[in-house]
Parts: structure tokens; sequence; C-alpha cells
């Protein structure tokens, strides 16, 4: 019994040396080289589908786990309300408009009138300087005894007159004027509340347009919780559109694990789905924070209490398109992954 141990120990210790040794040459030559994580998780950038308008849910398009392309109607909002709210909006920038151009016929109505009573000031003024004319050649030939001062009376009575009218003519512009302000000033305002009119009516067909809800994009439909007949509040979740063929890795690699990597890395993935169908991919991006960083509450280490603990920064990785047969990419499913920091990006 002893020699049978003291030829086992030997052959023992022997075969741990040479598996110490291979596992050394392997690990120098390639091991080292390799850096792993089994904290790793399939990720997507989910829209969450919610009502823009309030109302009665009158069609649900779509059943759970369905495919769906980019702008296909999921949901439909009774719209007769929103009908009418744009129609009655329709009808105030008619009318505000049919105001808006009577105001502007008004404005051109006033600079004729403004030409007008500018053409009898002109001829007012013209028949006022005559009759002071008269009315000096009559008290000159008064002075020559070859007119009565009757005649000198009449042609000062016909300048006053003239005068007068001058006056009368002059106030007739300003009129045309204040007139012509005033219809700009219509003009405008009618303007302005065109302008709020048509503001409402593009609002209305927004909401009109909102009462029929789309998919953002091509994806799975997921945690649908709307329901027809259910009445829908404006901002109300009612379904997760998942963009499964734009799905992405987020490792979570220790904080002494990243010092090699660089973007465009090429990684080796194994989903826990699919363990035996190796995946290839690249790195992404690095996080620019730590996981920790982006919590709630980010721990604060200017403290007496300070515990050392080694952070994990998240990595995205992109997987190679297309995937292998019967693989799909689920968010939340776990992955193991590998990166190779001998191969530099685009190797």
């Amino acid at each position: 019994m002893n020699r049978i141990r003291n030829h086992i120990f030997p052959i023992l210790v022997g075969a741990l040396a040479l598996a110490a040794i291979g596992f050394g040459i392997w690990w120098y030559l390639e091991g080292r080289f390799w850096q792993s994580t089994d904290n790793a998780y399939v990720e997507a950038d989910m829209a969450v589908i919610a009502a823009r308008v309030t109302g009665y849910v009158a069609a649900v398009d779509v059943t759970d786990n369905q495919t769906v392309t980019a702008g296909q109607p999921l949901v439909n909002i009774v719209d007769i309300d929103y009908r009418a709210a744009l129609a009655r909006a329709e009808a105030q920038v008619e009318q505000l408009a049919r105001a808006r151009g009577a105001a502007g016929s008004r404005t051109i109505a006033q600079a004729g009138a403004i030409t007008e009573a500018e053409a009898s000031l002109r001829a007012a003024e013209a028949e006022a300087r005559r009759a002071a004319l008269d009315v000096g050649r009559a008290e000159n030939l008064l002075k020559q005894g070859f007119a009565t001062r009757a005649t000198v009376d009449q042609r000062r009575a016909d300048a006053e007159s003239t005068a007068a009218l001058v006056a009368e003519r002059r106030a007739g512009v300003a009129a045309a004027r204040a007139g012509r302000d005033a219809a700009s000033a219509d003009t405008g305002g009618a303007g302005a509340a065109l302008k709020a009119a048509v503001a409402a009516r593009d609002a209305a067909a927004l909401d009109l347009q909102d009462t029929v809800i789309r998919a953002p994009f091509d994806g799975i439909v997921g945690n649908r919780t709307v329901r027809q007949g259910q009445f829908a509040r404006q901002g109300q979740q009612m379904m997760v559109v998942v963009p499964v063929s734009q799905a992405y890795l987020v490792a979570n690699f220790k904080e002494t694990q990243i010092g090699g990597m660089a973007p465009g890395m090429p990684v080796e993935v194994r989903l826990d789905a699919w363990p035996d169908r190796p995946l290839k991919g690249r790195i992404d991006s690095l996080a620019p924070a730590s996981g920790s960083r982006f919590s709630v509450i980010p721990p604060e280490n200017a403290t007496g209490n300070f515990t050392r603990i080694v952070q994990r920064v998240p990595v995205k990785i992109v997987l190679d398109r297309p995937l292998p047969e019967g693989v799909h990419l689920t968010p939340g499913i776990s992955a193991d992954v590998r990166v190779d920091l001998r191969r530099q990006p685009g190797e």
C-alpha cells in the first residue's frame, strides 16, 4: 500500500506541475490578453407609447408581442370632438381672413380718399392765392380811382372765403389720413388675429392627427396595458415598442479590466439562452462614468467610513448582423462576454 502511494504521489505531483506549467504558458501567450465578464445583458432603446390627447379608446390595432413597422397604427382615440374643434378653428380662420381683407380694402379706399382730398386742397390753395392777388389789384385800382370801395370789399370777402375753404380742405386731408391710419391699424389687428387663428387651427389639426397613435420605428409590441373602450389621459402609458433589430449588449467590466479597451475592438458573446452559439461583435463605446455614478443616490466617499470597492464600468457592445438562424436578442437576457485586447479595432 505504501509502495502504491509512493508511486502515485509523484505522478500526481508531476501531473499538477504539468497542468500548472500548461496553464501558465496558456495564460502568458493568450489568457492574459482576454478580459471577460458574465455581468452582461441585452438592452434596447425601447419607446414607451403614450397618449398625446385625452379621450376614449376607439380601437387597439395590435396585440401583445406583435411585430410592427414604423408608422403603423397602434391605437385609435375617439376623434369626434377633435374633428369638431378643427372645424371651428377652420371657420374662425375663414372669418378672420375675410375681416382682414375688408380692412385691407378700407385702407386702399382711404388712400384714394387722401389723394382726392389733397387734390381739392391744392385747388383751394390756388383759388386762395388768386383771391389774394385780386385784393391787391383792387386796392391799387382804388388808389388810382378806377375802382370803388365796394369792389375792394368784395375781393376781400372772396379772399376770406377761399381761405376758409383751404382750412376746410386741410381738415379733410387730415381726416382722410386719420381714416387711413385707422384702417391700417384694423388691418394689422386683423392680421394678428388671423395668425393666432391659424396657429389654433394647426394645433387642432395636430390634436386630430394624434388621435391615431403610430409606431415610431420597427419593433415588437410589449407590456400592452391599453384596452378598447377605456378612457386614456394625455401622457398615459399604453404599451412599449422594442426595436429588437437594434438591440445591443451592455457589459459591466471591472475598472481594472478596461485599461486596454477601445471602441472597435472585437468581442465574443455567448448568450445564456444559446450558450452553444457564439456571436461576434465589437465594442461600440465605453460609458463616461461608472455605473454607481448614475444611480439615484451616488456614493459619497468623502467621509471617514471609506471602503474601497472595485467599480464596474458599462461597455456598450454591438453584434455583427445577421445573427445566426434561431437566435434573437431579447432585452434583459444575460450573456458572457470576452474581449481580446491583442486585436486592434478593425482587425
